[in-house]
């Protein structure tokens, strides 16, 4: 672990005169992980800046400590991107949280990089625009980790991911400079430069991002949500390729395994699902006179996958209740175990069965329990491993059964990550995933901003030291 020169501490304190500097254990502990929880990594300090003319000058001091930093937002990721996986310092961009502009003229917002993603979503309500990516820890998420794994969400099958939505962005860089690409035209106008596309999506490895120029569109005037249950795999598999494929062009289509359905049904949110089926869910959305008119041929469609359950609405309560156990699997895997993996791969939807049988066979075999998820639409697969790291091998497992579903997804012309970023957590089978000029060309990216690796080091390629 690389520790900053003693003497820096009070440099860092002038530099913050109006912001935080946490130093107490107690204060340090909860930044030892993200979302993941079952690795830590000791951090030495955590700067939490009070604005961003605040941040550049920390910046400046920081290029010259003897430490590595990292940028955190929320912390919700799953990949191990915002931990100081060498030591050193946290720079926490919670007060960045300013929306500072909402244009509905030329639907674009203007806002901090530490606004939570559900604020942004209430504050466009009432002018009748719509941020579409929605990830799901959307109460709590922030923008800046949006854009660092350029995340999806539900919705991305129709309207796309966090990187379709920025028209431009501002950054610091290492030097303490502060840069603009692109702006409200987009990469129009003065900051014509369209390196926004290096930016998003780099987890923190090219400079601090604080500010962001997004694309908004109009809300939709009419949803249509549908759930269907199917016996086998089979059969929902069959659901999720004709819907795809149906000119309604559906805004989502999700999937859950009956394992999955096992667990919210044993749980205080139980809804009543049947057991041992697969659960589809989709929504289509649009001009009310438009949208109710491919209603029937949905919920046909959905029948003749072979489904004899199917539910739909146009009601805001009724769909929130067919929505009811989609949105509480993910809130249940930290109260029903220990420690979990939340893994993230995109694999061709004609595969499913392939690779669903396979994440079975593994984790049984193992004595690992394991529900599934997936962002059916866009292949965005979500397997959860759940163990107890207290017992022994349980967590060596796990690892094991990740690098096994990595490799195959690899070998049948899947990515390795569909929104949650590759961290530390993935970073061991980029090279095997990309090949040699793959990793260099990967590699070579990062240089001229961050020439040592001081930024976030050891994310996305373990090679990526800071010494």
């Amino acid at each position: 672990m690389v520790s900053p020169t003693p003497s820096y501490k009070s440099t860092l304190q002038r530099a913050m005169s109006r912001g935080q500097l946490l130093t107490r254990p107690a204060q340090l502990v909860p930044y030892e992980a993200d979302g993941l929880g079952y690795k830590r990594y000791p951090v030495e300090l955590v700067a939490i800046p009070a604005d961003v003319e605040e941040l550049q000058s920390l910046l400046k001091v920081l290029k010259e400590t003897n430490a590595p930093f990292v940028i955190r937002g929320a912390g919700t990721s799953l990949s191990g991107g915002p931990v100081a996986a060498q030591g050193g310092i946290i720079i926490h961009l919670s007060k960045l949280r300013k929306i500072e502009e909402i244009n509905p003229r030329d639907r674009f917002a203007l806002v901090q990089s530490g606004v939570v993603l559900n604020e942004l979503e209430a504050a466009l309500e009432p002018h009748g625009l719509y941020y579409p990516p929605d990830p799901s820890s959307g109460l709590s998420c922030t923008l800046g980790g949006n854009v660092a794994t350029n995340a999806g969400g539900i919705h991305c099958f129709r309207y796309g991911v966090t990187g379709n939505y920025i028209l431009g962005l501002e950054a610091i860089l290492l030097d303490g400079s502060i840069v603009q690409f692109g702006g409200p035209a987009g990469g129009r106008g003065d900051w014509r430069e369209d390196w926004k596309r290096l930016f998003v999506g780099s987890e923190g490895t090219l400079g601090v991002f604080t500010r962001f120029w997004l694309r908004l569109i109009a809300r939709p005037e009419k949803v249509w949500t549908f759930r269907a249950m199917y016996p086998d795999i089979n059969s929902a598999s069959e659901a999720i390729r004709q819907l795809a494929r149906h000119p309604s062009y559906p805004a989502a289509i999700e999937f859950m395994d009956p394992r999955s359905i096992d667990m919210v049904e044993n749980s205080p949110m139980s809804v009543g699902l049947p057991r041992n089926a697969y659960m589809i869910l989709t929504e289509i959305d649009g001009p009310p006179e438009l949208v109710d008119a491919r209603v029937g041929p949905i919920a046909q469609l959905l029948r003749n996958c072979g489904s004899d359950d199917v539910s739909y609405s146009d009601q805001a309560n009724q769909r929130q209740a067919l929505w009811k156990a989609r949105k509480a699997q993910g809130g249940l895997l930290g109260q029903v175990s220990p420690d979990f993996v939340v893994q993230d791969a995109v694999i061709p939807k004609s595969r499913l069965n392939e690779i669903l049988n396979f994440i079975y066979e593994k984790a049984d075999a193992a004595g690992i329990a394991v529900t599934t998820i997936m962002h059916a639409g866009d292949g965005n697969l979500h397997p959860d491993f759940l163990f107890d790291q207290n017992k022994p091998g349980e967590l060596e497992k796990v690892e094991q059964i990740g690098k096994e579903l990595m490799k195959k997804v690899s070998e049948i012309g899947g990515t390795l990550s569909g929104e949650h970023g590759i961290g530390n957590d993935k970073a061991a089978y980029m090279a095997s995933h990309l090949g040699p000029l793959g990793q260099a060309i990967q590699m070579a990216i990062p240089r001229p901003f961050n020439t040592r690796s001081q930024l976030n080091p050891m994310k996305v390629f373990p090679e990526r030291r800071y010494a």
